[in-house]
């Protein structure tokens, strides 16, 4: 059956002059909804959004696309109106049921006079059973509907409703039908104001109906601002379409453009009463309110209930998702309510902007009170919050918003010292040293003025900035004869210990850094900082890895990540930093990798920090040299990075633990001269220590001179020379057991691997057993059994050495290296040392000394061995 003529202008299905947009996701869930169903009880679809949503338009294009199907089923449609209320219970259903013409339906409904509209609804449903089609009643603006009576037969007549009738229901909210049992019987299918909004392919489809082609950016601007209510959009498009200038029109299109403000009167605000109208418009002061919150501004204690009755009825106002109790209006509305509340005078504002800076002050909002006392205009106001809310909001990630707050500030304002203190801080957070250096001024401590506190921020400041520049002893010095961390304010204190812990653990303090730390962590927490949780979790992290507490570095860096995953604010390189800690020490245990579960953070080569952003990628660098689907970083540029960091204040512990992993990369690749480089770089950061013996000692091995390799491990090994890093014992003594069993002394080849495997066992620490190659690997095959306690943990580092790896014990020398690549060419010796420029008893040294290394006796095993190793 097709679409009958209607008998009166609104049991029409509306025309459109202009192009309709097809939502072929809401055609589709319409339909399912209206597919016939012999079976199953009448449905209803309940469409409920604000004024200008597109649902008249979306159910009339619905409407004429399945009148146009082969199964057209019969098709009803009322426009309600206001005198509905007023003509009996069931007028608006017979109304439009009458006026479809079909024959089947009239004569269902015949029985019933013209004038009958109070019949009883189960009556009409039985009567309407008798059809045997399907049957779709549209009844739009059904929100007019009011009268008890009417609603209740209306709500009836649904429940009643015959399998073969699917009715649609549209509004601006929904009317109070009682259709809640039908919702849990299943049969109610309800189109939220989210559903209905437009997606931005459809804004896009809208635009161009009105020959208008937006880039990606553009459109996503229009959609955000309109939130994809339809009418936003298209008023949008209308301006465009009209503007000289798009780009100006798009920049400043709003809810206070003329035309979008005409509308927004007309259509919505206009049918406010006017105490709900100034409601509206007091609570629209900041973006963002709770019912205690709107109570405030409009001195109305009823405040709840409007809300809920603003809510029911879909005016353009939500609730925040995953802020329970948070309320906000629509942008464009919002946009156009701030224009009025602009006209509610210069004392009004100050009045309500103050109410609202107080209220977030309470409620722990640092950055919202600041932005709001800075909109009051009120100066003595904006410099108690600035000082008593300025470095909660850094300290919180919210740095770029307390800049832009200061940047509006009069400039008596920004004048003020607390003021230059916290721009200082905010401009230290976000990396911009010479800008905070700037604020500061020049560091005289004889001329500090203002309170403790804020004297005691200045010199956290200052040794803020020292971490980055130099200067830092000083600097620490100042901060310590402050009392640090004693001032009584929460925030000052965790920001104090954090900023003195960092310094103490860059300068090698490690017990002071550790009770800095700790203390910083625990006052973090109590005051709500877990930016500076993080930090300093992280940086515990690293005080454990200086002592090669693995399980401690572990656990901290865990925590750290833990704490940084959840979203905190502005904690996203130190994150990093904690896995890359994490990765070190999966590194040094050989343990598999960690899942990645941080990658949306940026790298910590972004830190603020030079010295930990070089470290940081120098770890990278490291680890990534272990993982066969990754280029392995060049040894150089390992160096190169960590005498980058050294230019800075770094951790003595730092340099010793990742020096020797440095050494054995420059030796890996032939490149003995910079390992003299190295050993400058450790003379001049650590002084004579265990560290540089570790290099001469292993450089002295290579080059086959046994007794100058222990001369200087002697020292190291009896304690006389101590090792910044426990880790460099490891190495020694895997040093010393690789000297003996070089002089087949197995003795003290055992003795010495015992003492490594002591060492070591704690931790579980395998990578330098893994370094020493196969001739650790044969050690720890003959006197397996034979370590004790260390057996368990013997035999997991033996088999964690391949038992194919090459011997790296010592590797060859360059010099040999270019020889090995002549022996395939069968060349003699005096052929080779021609053209090598050398003696030809040079030649055969050098022959010697690869098949020693190699492990081999002639030259045709030294080939296959070499090409086994990966050497050929």
């Amino acid at each position: 059956m097709t679409v009958t003529q209607w008998s009166t202008r609104r049991a029409r299905v509306p025309t459109y002059g202009r192009a309709v947009i097809h939502r072929r996701r809401l055609h589709d869930a319409l339909s399912a909804v209206a597919a016939p169903d012999p079976d199953a009880p009448g449905t209803v679809a309940m469409l409920s959004a604000p004024v200008g949503s597109g649902k008249t338009m979306l159910l009339a294009d619905w409407v004429t696309e399945t009148a146009a199907t082969q199964d057209v089923p019969t098709i009803a449609w009322l426009t309600v109106q206001e005198s509905d209320n007023e003509r009996g219970t069931l007028a608006p259903v017979l109304t439009a049921l009458r006026a479809t013409d079909d024959p089947d339906v009239l004569s269902a409904l015949s029985k019933f006079p013209a004038d009958a509209a109070t019949e009883d609804p189960s009556v009409v449903a039985e009567a309407l059973s008798a059809v045997d089609k399907p049957i779709v009643m549209v009844l739009d603006d059904v929100h007019l509907l009011r009268d008890p009576d009417t609603l209740e037969a209306l709500g009836s007549f649904l429940r009643w409703a015959p399998p073969a009738l699917r009715t649609v229901l549209a509004g601006r909210f929904e009317p109070p039908l009682a259709l809640h049992r039908m919702r849990l019987d299943g049969r109610v299918r309800d189109f939220p104001p989210q559903e209905l909004a437009f997606t931005e392919d459809e804004a896009t489809q809208l635009f161009a109906g009105h020959q208008l082609a937006l880039d990606d950016s553009d459109l996503h601007t229009v959609w955000e601002r309109t939130q994809g209510w339809a009418v936003g959009l298209r008023l949008a498009a209308i301006v465009l379409g009209r503007a000289t200038d798009p780009a100006a029109i798009l920049a400043d299109f709003g809810g206070d453009h003329r035309v979008v403000a005409d509308y927004l009167v007309g259509e919505v605000l206009d049918h406010l009463e006017p105490s709900e109208r100034a409601f509206v418009v007091e609570s629209s002061i900041p973006d963002s309110f709770t019912v205690e919150l709107a109570e405030e501004l409009t001195g109305n204690s009823n405040a709840g209930a409007i809300l809920d009755a603003l809510e029911r009825e879909n005016f353009p106002l939500e609730r925040i998702s995953g802020r329970p109790g948070w309320y906000r209006y629509r942008p464009l509305l919002r946009e156009y309510l701030q224009a009025e509340v602009s006209r509610l005078g210069r004392k009004a504002v100050t009045d309500l902007e103050n109410v609202a800076a107080r209220w977030f002050a309470r409620s722990g909002a640092d950055v919202r009170a600041l932005e709001h006392a800075q909109h009051a205009g009120d100066d003595r106001a904006l410099r108690s919050l600035i000082a008593g809310l300025g470095l909660g909001s850094v300290l919180r990630g919210h740095g770029d918003r307390v800049i832009d707050v200061l940047d509006h500030a009069p400039p008596s304002v920004r004048a003020g010292r607390s003021a230059r203190l916290v721009r200082a801080a905010a401009e230290l957070a976000r990396g911009n040293d010479a800008a905070a250096a700037s604020v500061l001024g020049t560091d005289d401590a004889g001329t500090s003025t203002g309170t403790s506190n804020t004297q005691l921020l200045e010199h956290t400041l200052r040794l803020q900035l020292a971490l980055r520049t130099g200067g830092l002893e000083s600097a620490l010095t100042r901060l310590r004869d402050d009392a640090a961390g004693r001032s009584g304010n929460p925030e000052l204190d965790s920001f104090t210990l954090l900023t003195a812990g960092s310094a103490e653990l860059r300068l090698g303090q490690l017990d002071d850094a550790t009770r800095e730390l700790e203390a910083a962590a625990a006052t973090a927490r109590s005051a709500d900082l877990p930016a500076l949780r993080v930090q300093a979790h992280a940086s515990l992290a690293a005080v454990a890895a200086c002592r090669c507490a693995l399980t401690a570095a572990d656990r901290q860096a865990a925590t750290a990540i833990e704490l940084g995953v959840a979203g905190v604010v502005g904690s996203d390189t130190d994150v990093r930093l904690a896995v890359l800690i994490r990765d070190w020490v999966r590194y040094v245990r050989m343990d598999p990798p960690a899942p990645a579960s941080v990658d949306h953070h940026p790298a910590p080569a972004d830190h603020a920090e030079p010295a930990i952003a070089s470290i940081a990628a120098f770890v990278e660098g490291l680890v990534d040299r272990t993982d066969a689907a990754t280029p392995r970083q060049h040894a150089g540029a390992l160096l190169d990075l960590l005498e980058s960091a050294t230019r800075h204040p770094v951790p003595p512990g730092i340099v010793a633990l990742l020096a020797p992993a440095v050494q054995r990369a420059l030796l890996d690749e032939g490149q003995d001269a910079r390992v003299g480089q190295l050993s400058l770089l450790l003379d001049r950061m650590l002084g004579r220590t265990g560290e540089t013996a570790l290099v001469t000692a292993t450089v002295a091995l290579r080059r086959g001179r046994l007794d100058l390799a222990s001369t200087e491990l002697a020292p190291v090994l009896d304690g006389t020379l101590r090792c910044v890093a426990p880790l460099t014992s490891i190495h020694a003594w895997l040093l010393a057991a690789t000297i003996a069993d070089r002089r087949d002394d197995d003795i003290h080849a055992r003795s010495g691997l015992a003492e490594a495997l002591a060492l070591a066992e704690p931790e579980r620490i395998t990578r330098p057993f893994f370094d020493g190659g196969a001739r650790i690997r044969s050690l720890l095959d003959r006197h397996t059994g034979r370590f004790g306690v260390q057996d368990e943990f013997a035999e997991h580092v033996r088999l964690a050495i391949p038992v194919t790896a090459p011997d790296r014990s010592p590797p060859l020398t360059a010099r040999e290296r270019e020889l090995l690549t002549e022996l395939p060419s069968w060349r003699t010796a005096e052929q080779i040392a021609a053209d090598l420029f050398v003696s030809v008893n040079t030649v055969k040294t050098h022959l010697r000394g690869i098949y020693r290394k190699l492990g081999v006796r002639t030259r045709q095993e030294a080939i296959a061995e070499a090409r086994k190793q990966g050497l050929l």
